[in-house]
Order: C-alpha cells, then sequence, then structure tokens
C-alpha cells in the first residue's frame, strides 16, 4: 500500500462519459488528490492492490467485475476504505450497504451528490494506507 500522504481516489466505470464525469467532480472537490480511473472491477482491484485507495467510487453493473464484487473483494482487504456505489438498479441498495457500501446513489448521480459525498468521505477517512 501506499506510504505517502496525498489522497488517491479510483474512480470505477464502465460509460466513458461517466468516468470522465465523476473524474471532473473529484478533482473539483479535492484538487490535490491523485484519480485513477478504471473501466471495470477487475481492473479497479489489481490498481486498488498495487496503489491501495482512500476512497473508490463505483459503478455496479460493469463487465468482468461487478461493484458489489469490487465492493465485496475490497472489504476482504480493508474496513475502512470508503466506498460509493453507483448504480441505475434499486434493487441493489440494501445489498450494497449491508456488505459495507459507505454511500450508494442511483443513476443518474448529480453534481451535487457526488461533490458532498467525496467531502464527507474525505473528511472521515484517515490519509495513507488503508487497514
Amino acid at each position: 500500500m501506499r506510504m505517502s500522504t496525498q489522497r488517491h481516489i479510483l474512480i470505477v466505470e464502465d460509460e466513458e462519459q461517466v468516468r470522465d464525469f465523476l473524474s471532473r467532480v473529484v478533482r473539483r472537490v479535492a484538487p490535490d488528490a491523485t484519480v485513477t480511473a478504471a473501466s471495470n472491477g477487475a481492473e479497479a482491484l489489481e490498481v486498488f492492490a498495487r496503489l491501495g485507495g482512500d476512497l473508490i467510487i463505483t459503478d455496479h453493473r460493469m463487465p468482468v467485475m461487478s461493484g458489489m464484487e469490487l465492493l465485496q473483494a475490497v472489504r476482504q482487504v480493508s474496513r475502512s476504505t470508503p466506498v460509493i456505489i453507483i448504480s441505475a438498479d434499486p434493487t441493489i441498495e440494501h445489498q450494497a450497504r449491508a456488505s459495507g457500501a459507505t454511500a450508494f446513489f442511483f443513476k443518474p448521480v448529480t453534481l451535487t451528490e457526488v461533490s458532498q459525498a467525496v467531502r464527507n468521505c474525505l473528511e472521515t477517512a484517515p490519509q495513507g494506507p488503508a487497514a
């Protein structure tokens, strides 16, 4: 895991336009953070294993590995890393929260929702390697 105190935020979304929107919002809220984008959960898990993460924002329905599967894999190694799930499927909200999601938003997500959630997560999350 990283030893630096700079925040690392991982955006996981298979739709490029949504991924770019989320990245722009995060960069506005946390301009000093490093933002890494991944297009599926498996790619994100590899990045998380290599670089760690202070916050993960993920779509639920993606190819290769879903956001829910990513959340469960992250929770096996880190209980403290905030994970925000975004989905168009309202039936998974309960499962996401029960699996340890920090927040859950329905698509389409708004600038205000993402901004506030990122602020809240970064204010409460410890900096540095997640345990």
